[in-house]
Parts: structure tokens; sequence; C-alpha cells
């Protein structure tokens, strides 16, 4: 499941009101299906208007140590390998591009939000809950055959609007161009405000079968259900130097794509990786 890199965007999206932001925050990801291993990480990540850091501290997520850098608002991402003194560009507007032009199509978007009761502290300041209910149909084309599935999502995010907010930021920075697809983008990150502070997902893919015979022998369950969690521990106001979000001197651009998380259709789909 190569999704990741979406958060990693949405993290770096936030826009804060009151000068530079730094928290630290843990996330985890797992899955009923083989082809999709569980993830973790924790890391601390700084925003300061369009600039924004984030270092892993620990995980399989990404390679402890390395961290991803953006000096405009998350449309250019630099992955940063301290060990070996690279660096790794990645243009998300060009990914958003290329997910647009690929073979998928989403029909039947239906959405909902609704305003839960409990207001827990989280970090230490009080946040409200809000859960938004997606539900839609994909197709995509894979290997010449239409594979068709229902997404059930459902989003918990408990938020606060103490630092302002990321939806209309997140819906502009990832246009791809594929109307179906940007209204389900539009419909998970713009219907709730304020900056989320712990927020749980799970989706469930209920799979249609392939018309006509299946050539293929690999067997592909019926169900498959995603769950993805993120706390922030720790949040406070900061002063950060410039030199903080630069790439630092005597690094050297990688070109080699796999040191990067590589955004295919199962952004959507939930089609388990080939590699």
């Amino acid at each position: 499941m190569k999704r990741i890199w979406m958060g990693v965007a949405v993290v770096l999206m936030a826009q804060v009101a009151f000068g530079a932001l730094q928290y630290e925050f843990v996330q985890t990801s797992r899955s009923d299906s083989d082809g999709l291993p569980a993830m973790d990480l924790s890391a601390k990540a700084v925003i300061d208007g369009s600039r924004s850091r984030v270092d892993f501290v620990s995980g399989n997520a990404y390679p402890p140590g390395t961290y991803v850098i953006a000096t405009d608002g998350a449309r250019k991402l630099k992955f940063v390998d301290p060990s070996q003194k690279t660096y790794t560009e990645v243009n998300t507007l060009t990914i958003a591009s290329a997910i647009g032009m690929s073979n998928i199509k989403v029909e039947n978007l239906k959405s909902s939000v609704t305003k839960l009761d409990d207001q827990p502290i989280i970090a230490g300041i009080p946040t409200d809950h809000y859960r938004l209910s997606l539900t839609f149909d994909i197709t995509v084309v894979f290997n010449a055959r239409a594979l068709r599935r229902t997404i059930r999502t459902e989003i918990d995010k408990w938020t606060t609007v103490r630092f302002g907010d990321i939806t209309d930021e997140v819906s502009k920075t990832l246009q791809t161009g594929n109307v179906e697809i940007d209204n389900l983008i539009a419909a998970e990150t713009t219907k709730i405000a304020g900056f989320p502070l712990k927020q749980s997902i799970r989706v469930t893919a209920v799979y249609s079968a392939p018309k006509g015979p299946v050539k293929s022998k690999l067997s592909i369950p019926s169900t498959t259900t995603l769950t993805r969690e993120m706390t922030v521990t720790a949040i406070r106001e900061a002063r950060v130097e410039d030199a903080f979000f630069a790439i630092p001197a005597g690094f050297n651009r990688s070109e080699f794509a796999e040191r990067v998380p590589k955004p295919q259709t199962q952004v959507l789909s939930l089609e388990p990786s080939s590699k």
C-alpha cells in the first residue's frame, strides 16, 4: 500500500496562524491483506507557513534519521538521507496529475459529517470530535481487466482551530485533473476544519468479481480492511532558523526512485503493491 506519501503531504501543507509550530506524532497502519504489511512510525514535524519539515525518528515506514522538507506548501518534497548525504525530490503536482490520467473511475460518491459530543484533551489541547463517512465505487483497469470495488471509509478526527486550518490548501494542491478523483479528495480533506491532533481511518473495500474468464490464479479476498491511526503526542510554538529547511551543503541529488514511496493506483483502490 503506497498511500503514506499523501499523508506526508497533508502534514506538510498545514498552515499555521501563530508562527512556527513544532509537534511530535506517532502513526500506525494495519491491514488484513497479506499484500499490505503493517507500518509504524514516530516523527517530529515543524511547520512555518509554507515551509515544513518532518524528521522520522523510528518505525518501518521510513528509515529512522531521514527527513522530508518542503518550502512551497508541499508541492515539492525533498526526502533527505543524512547517512548517504543524498536527497530525492518528489513533485506532488506531477504525481497528482499522473493519478488523474490513470485508469481510475470513481462513481456514486456519498459523504456525511457528524460532530460528536466528546471533547478530549490531546497533547494538552481541547479538541472537537468529528466523524466523516464516505462511500464510493471505484474501477481500476489492471492487466486489461476492469477491477471494481466498493469503498467504505470512516474517518474520526479530533481537531483544534488554535493553529489554523489545512483544508483549503490540501484540496487545491492535490488537484489531479480527474473531476471524480478531485471530488473524492475534496470530500476527504475539506469537510472537517481545524488541525488534527488525532485521526483514525478505517477503509473497507468490497471487491466485485470480474466478468469473463479469469486467467490469473491469484486469490483476491472479497473484503479488505485497512486501518490507520495518527496521534500528536506533543505540540508547541517554536522559533526555527532558515537553515532548518535547506538541503545541507555537500549533499547530492539522487535519481533513484526507490528511495521514496511510489504512489500508484493503490492510493485510491487498496490494490496491493507489486513490490
